[in-house]
């Protein structure tokens, strides 16, 4: 039976690798969160984001690929943002999706360390009109609602957060150091096979 798409979830990143904490966070919003499919969105260049990714769009959107095929609830990969040449700001990623599922709620995933951001976000008065926000709390960030810019809708969800980051899975690959633990067995022997974060 095919999925009715009610309630959308959108996770987007460099995926520079993608990695066990990524999926985690997504599985925990659709089950508390009741979301009928999450959306991929592997970022060309995230505008908030400094340094520059690593792996090429090509390899970055295969690992996602390859880590996705246990994911347990419905999804996609929408290469909207990847396959622009230009930096895409979530506001036209979030007017492409309403376009793309017209009806559906759409809620944007993020982990609690984004919340003091979001006034950053480009026109988030407009984004907060076309979309919601889904937060997984974590210990350690400032979940102060106080935070959340006006006009914008959060909920937030539980969530025990893995101790991976893809800065941290990338300096342990350069210097030969384990991380079975952090990355999805196909994901590490595709960055094995390909040579990718190699000094």
């Amino acid at each position: 039976m095919q999925t009715i798409d009610t309630r959308i979830g959108i996770l987007g990143g460099s995926f520079d690798p993608v990695h066990k904490a990524h999926l985690a966070l997504a599985e925990s919003a659709c089950k508390q969160a009741g979301l009928s499919r999450v959306i991929f969105i592997p970022a060309k260049q995230a505008p908030l984001r400094d340094a520059p990714v690593r792996a090429s769009d090509i390899d970055r959107l295969a690992m996602l690929k390859l880590a996705l095929r246990g994911f347990k609830y419905p999804y996609k990969i929408d290469e909207f943002e990847i396959s622009r040449p230009q930096t895409s700001y979530s506001i036209d990623t979030a007017l492409h999706l309403s376009q793309k599922y017209p009806g559906a709620e759409l809620f944007w995933i993020i982990g609690a360390d984004h919340v003091g951001k979001l006034p950053r976000w480009k026109q988030i008065g407009e984004l907060g009109k076309i979309i919601s926000f889904i937060c997984a709390a974590r210990n350690g960030y400032d979940t102060d609602k106080t935070l959340i810019p006006q006009g914008v809708k959060l909920e937030f969800i539980n969530f025990t957060p893995l101790p991976y980051s893809s800065t941290e899975i990338r300096a342990r690959l350069e210097n030969g150091l384990n991380c079975d633990l952090m990355l999805d067995p196909r994901v590490k022997e595709y960055i094995l096979k390909h040579r990718l974060y190699e000094k």
